[in-house]
Order: structure tokens, then sequence, then C-alpha cells
């Protein structure tokens, strides 16, 4: 007899011994299947078609010990398999069996051992199969954490939105393995453009599904974030190369989805919504809400970041039109003051009363005064527009002492200061414009006089300093790594001083430290700034030590001329007035004769090419030997194709290949006034 039940299946030649089994288990409410042995092919696709539990084999079958491990074989232990054996043949067929039979039922069949025998396998079954289950629910539940921690680590630093959602989607069919998902994200107040509808499918959805998923899509939108225009809503398609033929029409609808807000507190980004066919499990949602967190964190991040640039790109554009409003006006003020100096000068000339002179004196010195903010004001407009031009030179600070000299000395006595410059024999040269040292020098020693009360006195002083007797922690936002000799200038005062928490401010735009006789002195905070700006410039420092109402020692550094000192400087003027700029290096650790060699054959085949900006040094540290090149507005594509001949030169030159040389490549990029580096 037969009844196709799976859960346990006779076989058996002896249609008695089958209808005997059938009705023991049947009697017992244990659902059966019978199947009369006729050849072992026929007999094992039987078995494969019903996949049993437990499998009861009579020993007259034909060769049974053989079927009994091709089952096991075959069904890799999943199949428990009782033998109904003699009794007299036992030892023998216990034998036989050995590894491939689980348990054995001695006939004559005791009803009451059979249906034991049965229960057990079947709670053992049962047992098995939860602890399976469990074990693949677990085993799902780990790799859905590995990629959500795969995920949070792919999301940390990432700030490109369109990879942010190739990684959303990608996270969302590794762990949940829908159907099809789509993603209705909002553009932000700073973007140009409209709802943008992302839809990630195994197949195309038709014409039908799409307008509806778009239509349920925005309906929960809606709900979510009422502001927002949903009228347009563009849609992008990424669709499995392996279904492209196939479709998905009105009935996926039916499948089990997911849908929630891509938000952050109280702010809507967008929706996500997935469809799949096998129903979603408790740790499916789970996995699910995790994802949208992770991705709305993440998109916050990146809007965030977008603010913040798009906001200083605002802000430079503003500094940029201001700068050049600022310039404008500058010029059109500086203009007519030439024509009433020289005016003035005439006046003065002529045979004028005491009174009349007075006035004109006083319109003089107005117009001079004048004068100078204008300067200060053209100053900043070229330092922040990077129009400035630097002429490099070297020379010797003496000169620049003796014009101090005979500038400020006449200036101090009128208003009663002691004024006195002090200089070392023998003080280095350095690599600088001479004109721009001695504004430096004019504008320290113009706030020293001014904010110095009658009485007090003013020195100035040079010497030479190493960058290790340096307090680099006092230095106001100090612009490279110091070392080497310096020369040091400072410039002394006894006048006010100034509180400790306001020495930064000093060299903001526009900054004065109010008290009454800053009031009284007047300016409008530009000279330290400026100064600032040109001590930087020469790759130099500057600080101040002040007390207050006791007097003010301002210090500025400027490197000793060498010839790797300025090609420093010429780099660093290169990079702040040009959109790019190139540095080429060549590092040797094994002496500076092969190196040489080296830059002698790249400039005979003309791979290394001296431009008219172009600058180049060779030079020696405690650990290797180096040649240096920059080149001004340079293309990257040109800078980057003679990199690569450079290194397939070293390459290919056996001379070169394994003697220690490497290249290195930096491309200066200004932009906006921001100078940003890439290697």
């Amino acid at each position: 007899m037969t009844n196709f039940a799976t859960e346990i299946l006779t076989i058996s030649k002896n249609t008695g011994m089958l209808e005997d089994v059938f009705a023991i288990l049947n009697s017992s409410g244990i659902q059966n299947t019978s199947y009369k042995y006729e050849n072992e092919d026929e007999t094992l696709d039987f078995i494969k078609e019903n996949a049993p539990s437990i499998l009861i084999l009579d020993d007259k079958t034909e060769a049974p010990a053989i079927l009994a491990k091709k089952v096991k074989s075959e069904f890799e232990d999943n199949i428990f398999i009782i033998l109904l054996c003699d009794t007299e043949n036992f030892e023998v067929k216990n034998g036989d069996f050995s590894g491939s039979v689980d348990s054995f039922v001695q006939k004559p069949i005791q009803k009451n051992i059979l249906i034991s025998t049965v229960n057990s396998f079947l709670k053992i079954k049962k047992s098995l199969d939860k602890f399976k289950k469990d074990n693949k629910e677990l085993n799902k539940s780990l790799y859905q954490l590995d990629v959500l921690y795969n995920t949070s680590s792919k999301l940390s630093g990432n700030l490109d939105k369109k990879k942010l959602y190739e990684i959303m989607f990608e996270t969302l069919e590794k762990t949940l393995s829908f159907d099809l998902a789509c993603a209705l994200i909002f553009p932000q107040a700073y973007e140009n453009s409209e709802n943008k509808l992302f839809i990630h499918s195994l197949k195309k959805p038709d014409e039908t599904l799409l307008n509806v998923l778009s239509e349920k899509i925005t309906d929960y939108a809606k709900e979510n974030a009422q502001n927002n225009d949903f009228t347009k809503v563009s849609i992008e398609e990424f669709i499995k190369p392996s279904y492209e033929n196939q479709n998905f029409d009105i009935k996926l609808l039916n499948f089990d989805k997911l849908m929630a807000p891509i938000q952050v507190k109280d702010k809507t980004y967008g929706m996500l919504l997935i469809y799949r066919n096998k129903p979603f499990l408790k740790e499916d949602v789970v996995c699910f809400q995790s994802i949208v967190h992770q991705i709305s964190s993440a998109l916050q991040a990146i809007i965030l970041y977008d603010e913040i640039k798009n906001t200083n790109v605002e802000l430079k554009k503003l500094e940029r039109i201001k700068s050049e409003f600022v310039s404008i006006v500058s010029h059109e003020l500086r203009t007519p003051l030439t024509p009433i100096n020289n005016s003035l000068e005439i006046v003065l000339s002529e045979n004028i009363t005491d009174t009349a002179r007075n006035f004109t004196n006083m319109a003089k010195r107005n117009v001079k005064r004048l004068s100078g903010i204008i300067e200060d004001l053209l100053d900043l407009s070229r330092i922040e527009t990077g129009k400035f031009d630097f002429k490099y030179e070297k020379y010797n600070i003496k000169t620049s002492f003796d014009i101090i000299q005979k500038t400020f000395e006449e200036q101090a006595k009128e208003k009663g200061i002691i004024f006195e410059t002090e200089l070392n024999s023998n003080l280095p040269d350095i690599y600088a414009d001479s004109r721009k040292i001695e504004q430096i020098l004019t504008n320290l020693t113009t706030n020293a006089i001014k904010f110095t009360p009658s009485g007090g006195s003013v020195k100035i002083s040079a010497q030479t300093i190493n960058a290790k007797n340096l307090n680099k922690d006092t230095l106001i936002n100090p612009v490279c790594d110091y070392s080497g000799d310096y020369l040091k200038i400072s410039v002394k005062d006894t006048g006010i001083g100034i509180k400790e928490e306001d020495i930064h401010k000093i060299f903001d735009k526009f900054s004065q430290i109010e008290n009454s006789l800053t009031r009284n002195a007047g300016g409008v905070g530009l000279g330290l700034t400026i100064t600032k700006h040109f001590t930087d410039a020469h790759l130099g420092g500057i600080w101040v030590n002040s007390t207050e109402n006791e007097g003010s020692d301002f210090n500025v550094i400027f490197p000793v001329y060498s010839d790797l000192k300025a090609f420093e400087i010429n780099l660093n003027a290169a990079r702040k007035i040009n959109e790019t700029t190139c540095l080429l290096t060549l590092k040797s650790k094994e002496g500076r004769q092969k190196l040489d060699t080296l830059v002698q054959k790249l400039k005979e085949e003309n791979i290394i090419k001296q431009l008219k900006n172009s600058k180049e040094i060779s030079f020696e540290t405690e650990n290797y030997y180096a040649y240096k090149i920059f080149f001004s507005n340079l293309q990257k594509n040109v800078c980057d194709f003679m990199t690569r001949q450079i290194q397939d030169y070293i390459n290919k030159e056996s001379i070169f290949k394994d003697c220690g040389i490497v290249l290195e490549r930096t491309v200066f990029r200004k932009e906006d006034g921001d100078y940003s580096q890439g290697i």
C-alpha cells in the first residue's frame, strides 16, 4: 500500500511486512508511507523524491546494506535508518550495517518497541531541525552584522552623496536580498535640483508598476515632509544585467515590503521602500532599521559638509568682491591726494601768515596720514588677491636700519621719546624683498612711537639666533618648521603694553585694542596684519612679549641666506601667486654622484625642462642628498606626464634602477585663495 506522507518511509519486498508496519504506526497516529522494493535505482529515486526523516528498511530487501550506505551518502546523514532484522542473524547483520544503520528492531516486530524507536528518532529529528534553523538564523544574523560593520567603515569619512547611495543599495542587497528597492531623495536648499527616485531591481519594472511605485513613495514622503515640492521627480533605474530581459509587473505590490523615512531628528532627507517575494522576518526589520539609521547619519554629515563648503565659497566670493571694492575705492581716493599735497607744498613755499602756515601744515599732516591709510588698504587688497609682487634678493639689513634711523629719529624727538638702534657686527645676509622688510620695520616702529608716551623709549636691535633657541609656542600662527639660523629683529618700547589675551587679536584686520591712547592715536588697524603677511612671505615668524602699562617687545625673524632657503621662499611665493605649482623631488641615500648624473641625463634627454618660471636646487642633509625643481602654472597633466617619464627612465636604465633613488611629486593648487596639496 502507498500513502504519500514523507515523514516515515518503510521499504520491503514483502507486502505483508509493509502492511504490518503501516498498521502499527498508523494505530499510534504516526503518518507513514510504504514502498514495495522492485530494484535499487527506482527505490533510490523514490527516496530522493519524498526525502523522509526516517527510513524503515527490511533486511530481506535485496542488498539492504548497500542501499543503506547509498542513502546515508546521498542525504549526508539527514535520514535516520531503522533496520528490521531476524533474531538469529542479528550479529551478522549488525556487522554488515555498521555505520549506516541508526537502530535495529528485531522480527517478529513488537508494537511498543517499534513505536518507541520511531518516536525517539522523531524527537531527535525535531531537535536537530530546530538546531539547524537556529544555527541558520544565527549565521544570517552574524552575516548581517558583518555587512553592517563593513558598511559603517565605508561610510566613515565618506562625503560623496552618490557614493553614499551606492553603499546603501549594496548593503540592502547583501543583507535583505530584495527584489526591488526604491529611494526618493529630497534636494537640499543649497542644491538647484529636483527630487530623485533611485530604483534598484532584479527585473525591469514595467511602465504601470513604475508609475505606481513613484506615486506610492511620493505619498509616503508627503506625510513626512509636507513642505517639499513633489511635482517634479526624476527617475534613475539600475537593473541587474542577468535579468535585463525580464519584467516586474503590478503583481510585485503583493510582495512583502519595508518602508522608512531617511531622517535625523526632525529633518527628513528622503524615503526608502523595498519589496521581497520572501516574507521579511523580525531580524530583517531590525537590520533594515539599522541600515536606514546609518544612512541617515551619514547623509546628515554630507549635507552639513556641503552647506559649510557652499557657505565658504560664498564667503570667499564676498571677500573677493570686498577686496576688489576696497582696491577700487583706495585708488580713487589716492588720485586726488597727489594734487592736494602738491597744492599744499606750493602754499607753504609762499610768504603766508603763521596762522595760515599752521593750518596748512595740519592739512599736510592729515593728507600724509590719509595717504598711509590708503596705502595700507591697497597693500591688504593686493595680499588677499594674491597680486603682491615680491622682488627677493640677497641683501644685508644694515641698509634698512640706516633708513629707519633717519626716518624716525626726528619724529621721536618731537614727541620726547628716546630712539636708538643697535646692530651686532657682521650680521648675516637674508633673502628678502628689501622694500617689504623696510615696511615691516616702519609699521613696527610707527606703532612703538605712537603708543609710547613722552619720556619713554623705543629701541630697535638685530642679532642672529638659531631655531633651537626659539620658543615656538609664542610664534603667531607659524607658517613652517623652523630650522637653522635666523636674523632676529626686535622693536622694544616702554609704551602702554598689551594684555596677554589681546596679543593674537592685534594681528587681525582692522583690529585695535580699545583704550584712550589707542583712540587718540588713530589708524585703522592694518599695520600689523600687513606685517604678519610680509613676514610669512619670507618664511619668517613674529611674536610679542608685552606687559600692560609697561611696554611691548615685537620680534620678527627671517631665515639667514642659503641656496635652500632661497629656493623654499621662491616656492612659497609661487604657490601663493600661481594657479598651480608643481614640485618634483629626487632623493638618494647613496650619495651625490649618481643623483647628479641622473639629473644631468634627464636634462640632456629633455625630460626635465628648465622653464622661465622654474627654479632648481641641489642640497645635502644628514640623511640623504636631494634635487628639487618647481614649475609655476604648469598644467597637472603635463606634470603627470613629466613624472611618468622620469620614473620610466629610472626603471629603464640599469645604472639607476636599483640605486635607491626615490621620486616625489607635489602639486599645489590655488583655489579661491586656499592652497591644497596633492601627491
